[in-house]
């Protein structure tokens, strides 16, 4: 088969039970799916179009990841949501009243290399700020932030109803810049704990550095998510005409 035209439809084993899986994690991300909502096989081999070997493999996947709970007379269904958070935020689109911040840690420590360079400082001593997030109870993220130690950080700040509040009532000036990475890695020890996660799990790991309006940067972050409880909604970029190639050029 030429490299240019795509495979059959129904593809290997592999493949479907990859393509029911992803489409499984839309419908759960995108609130099709709710807390506790049986998910009947029939009906997702009828709505995804996909083999019920492929369906059920992509289940158990999903069980595995504690996203769905399985039994064998009562069926499967769904244990918990995925929690969207923006990416220039930390505090959910969709969180519930129960969602609340509580910070576990609050210390000066010394500055490195990097933190001096994201900061732009020459302090020798930095301070340190930790975050817990709970939704329902249940913990879904941890945050550090370092910041200089001319600021002091207030005990409780969930009230504000943004990052940007939160920011301009520390910092004294509004929030001009984000300067945010999204990587994935393992969970280390300490954060596993926190998180209620074994170590060694996939983790999402946002960094970030917040910019006032005078262009100081006032804090450099680590975010830490479990990879499969959060994610990062995409935003739409749209592409201006002059920077498009023409398509008789891509066929070159």
């Amino acid at each position: 088969m030429p490299d240019d035209q795509p495979a059959t439809a129904t593809g290997t084993s592999t493949n479907q039970t990859r393509r029911a899986y992803d489409l499984l994690r839309v419908m759960i991300r995108s609130g099709d799916v709710v807390v506790d909502q049986k998910l009947v096989e029939d009906t997702l081999i009828r709505s995804l179009g996909i083999t019920r070997t492929a369906i059920r493999e992509a289940l158990q996947q999903l069980s595995e990841e504690g996203m769905v709970s399985r039994q064998r007379r009562s069926g499967t269904r769904l244990n918990r949501a995925v929690l969207q958070l923006p990416i220039d935020d930390i505090l959910p689109w969709k969180a519930s009243t129960r969602f609340s911040v509580i910070r576990t840690d609050y210390r000066t420590v010394q500055t490195t290399p990097t933190v001096a360079a994201k900061l732009q400082t020459t302090e020798d001593y930095v301070g340190l700020v930790e975050h817990c997030f709970f939704d329902d109870a249940v913990a879904v993220g941890v945050r550090i932030a370092y910041f200089r130690r001319s600021y002091a950080q207030p005990p409780v700040w969930q009230s504000c109803p943004s990052l940007a509040d939160a920011f301009e009532a520390v910092y004294g000036s509004p929030l001009a810049e984000i300067r945010s990475v999204v990587d994935a890695g393992a969970c280390d020890p300490a954060t596993a704990r926190m998180l209620g996660i074994p170590t060694g799990s996939p983790v999402l790991v946002r960094e970030q550095v917040l910019v006032d309006r005078r262009d100081i940067a006032q804090e450099y972050t680590f975010s830490y998510y479990p990879a499969g409880t959060v994610s990062f909604p995409m935003t739409t970029v749209k592409v201006a005409e002059e920077t498009r190639a023409p398509l008789s050029a891509l066929r070159a």
